[in-house]
């Protein structure tokens, strides 16, 4: 018998809990039933290796965003800038009709990086993580300068739909711009 640390109660051979206070008894080398306990090896990161946990999110995120993208420029900005009924609105609003062609210019250009990021993405290349978040700063800043361009050219105009956009791709950069940076799935998915 042995004598618990912490309140003096008497505790039987091989136990290692103190039945009167539940204190933890200190392991002592060589007492029956304390040097030999099994412990199961503990391997905390093993598990978030591939496309798993919030990384689903920008995965689901990058698959319809191309979708997207094609349309803003086949259903969106293209028929307005030429189809003949907005003729007469390009023409009193010159400089739309550039906006337009950039807008078009740098969809094309976010199509394709949406192309590239999902190739990156799925072969877990280790580029992934600097084009994502490259890709996530550049929409933010890029949808901010179109929107003060549109807010120039029409001030009379509903802003409401580019605010919203800024809106979301800021948030999206808040969010997803430091689990890039530090998340541990991130580092371990991404070596390739």
């Amino acid at each position: 018998m042995t004598t618990c640390t912490y309140c003096s109660s008497l505790i039987d051979e091989g136990n290692v809990v103190c039945a009167r206070c539940r204190s933890a008894l200190p392991v002592q080398p060589g007492v029956a039933g304390t040097d030999s306990v099994d412990v199961p090896a503990f391997k905390p990161f093993d598990d978030l290796k591939g496309i798993g946990g919030w990384l689903i999110l920008p995965a689901i995120g990058l698959a319809v965003s191309p979708f997207v993208m094609l349309y803003n420029i086949f259903g969106v900005d293209l028929p307005v800038l030429v189809d003949s009924k907005y003729s007469v609105f390009l023409s009193n609003h010159p400089g739309f009709s550039g906006l337009l062609t950039f807008e078009i210019i740098v969809n094309s250009a976010f199509l394709a990086g949406l192309i590239a990021l999902n190739f990156f993405l799925y072969s877990k290349n280790r580029f992934f993580p600097k084009f994502m978040i490259a890709y996530l700063a550049a929409q933010f800043f890029l949808l901010l300068i179109d929107h003060l361009a549109t807010v120039a050219l029409l001030p009379s105009g509903d802003s409401s739909k580019g605010t919203i956009a800024i809106f979301r791709a800021l948030v999206g950069a808040v969010v997803w711009i430091p689990y890039f940076l530090n998340s541990q799935r991130v580092e371990q998915t991404f070596v390739n």
